[in-house]
């Protein structure tokens, strides 16, 4: 059974930043298959670190995104970036040093995160426009 699955209500219309966000439902999803089937901890912390890279790369293409198109809440939009690796990393400093399981309270962050980051923040600047043709 999958973490999230994806729907039409997290598409934004933008095709660059939804292949993106359903990369990130895709690895949090399979963190959440290994957990379920209590793969081994190296397993788990593999795919945890590839998810941290995922998404911080999609935070930069998406900023990028949102500078190209002029969006005037980029900083702010940024910050909550930044605030939420900061919440990403506390969850797997907590994995790390524990016994191999992922604790509930990550996938209940990445669940809330992931939709209500598509469905409130980024719809916003999906609403906003895209990038003026060069």
């Amino acid at each position: 059974m999958a973490l999230l699955d994806w729907n039409a209500s997290l598409d934004l219309g933008v095709a660059s930043m939804d292949a993106e966000h359903r990369e990130l439902v895709a690895a949090m999803n399979r963190i959440h298959e290994l957990d379920a089937r209590a793969a081994d901890k190296a397993s788990i912390e593999a795919a945890i670190d590839r998810l941290v890279t995922l998404t911080k790369r999609h935070f930069a293409d998406e900023e990028k995104h949102m500078a190209a198109i002029g969006f005037p809440d980029l900083k702010r939009h940024a910050l909550i970036h930044q605030d939420m690796l900061k919440k990403v990393d506390v969850h797997c400093a907590t994995f790390r040093a524990g016994n191999g399981r992922v604790e509930r309270a990550f996938f209940d962050f990445l669940v809330y995160w992931l939709g209500a980051h598509i469905k409130g923040i980024d719809k916003r600047y999906a609403e906003f426009g895209t990038p003026a043709k060069v």
